[in-house]
């Protein structure tokens, strides 16, 4: 079976100080519905499944850490199709792994949403990377990676700032660049377009 591996993005600090003030930002409302963004792909591509692993630590993440568990996803994979799907600030760690390290197979379809790919331009409360930097003269071994990219950005993204994605596809001119204007940071639960490309690639 076709096989979607996904994961969304996460927030670093550099100890529980720094935690806590950027929490102080964090909205919530504890009467909202949680979007199930596994469950929505599963719905919406019936004919792949869906492994959307769940990052340790994901509010001080560390690079060696995330890279093991990453790894220990592989036995998993069936290796028929493989389509993977980068968001946000989790583009910062597979652009690194990829640009250090072989994927076991060719990759299918490569999918990367508003990517951060460092901390220029991020919110202050958002731009800490740590050990998640990478050597962008590294970056276009991604591209010998996969059969088919994609990057998409929203010119009104809040989070991270539209110049990453253009200053990614300088080093990815392989891939192909959907630009968007008012879909913000792609926090909607459904994304047809994406969707449409999977079923129709």
């Amino acid at each position: 079976m076709k096989q979607v591996l996904f994961i969304h993005g996460w927030t670093l600090a550099k100890n529980n100080d720094e935690l806590y003030e950027t929490m102080k930002n964090w909205e919530i409302n504890p009467f909202e519905e949680k979007k199930r963004r596994r469950k929505t792909l599963e719905k919406e591509l019936p004919d792949y499944q869906v492994i959307k692993p769940e990052m340790p630590n994901k509010e001080m993440a560390c690079y060696k850490i995330w890279k093991l568990w990453f790894e220990k996803h592989f036995p998993f994979l069936n290796w028929e199709e493989i389509i993977l799907i980068w968001h946000s600030l989790w583009a910062i760690f597979l652009t690194k792994y990829l640009s250090e390290n072989r994927f076991p197979k060719m990759i299918d379809q490569l999918h990367i949403i508003s990517p951060a790919i460092d901390e220029i331009g991020l919110p202050e409360w958002d731009n800490y990377i740590w050990d998640f930097r990478c050597n962008l003269e590294n970056i276009r071994n991604i591209q010998d990676q996969c059969k088919k990219l994609w990057i998409r950005h929203s010119k009104d993204d809040p989070v991270v700032p539209f110049n990453h994605s253009e200053r990614l596809i300088k080093e990815l001119p392989n891939a192909k660049f959907m630009i968007f204007e008012d879909r913000g940071h792609f926090n909607q639960e459904h994304f047809p377009e994406l969707i449409e490309t999977i079923k129709n690639n």
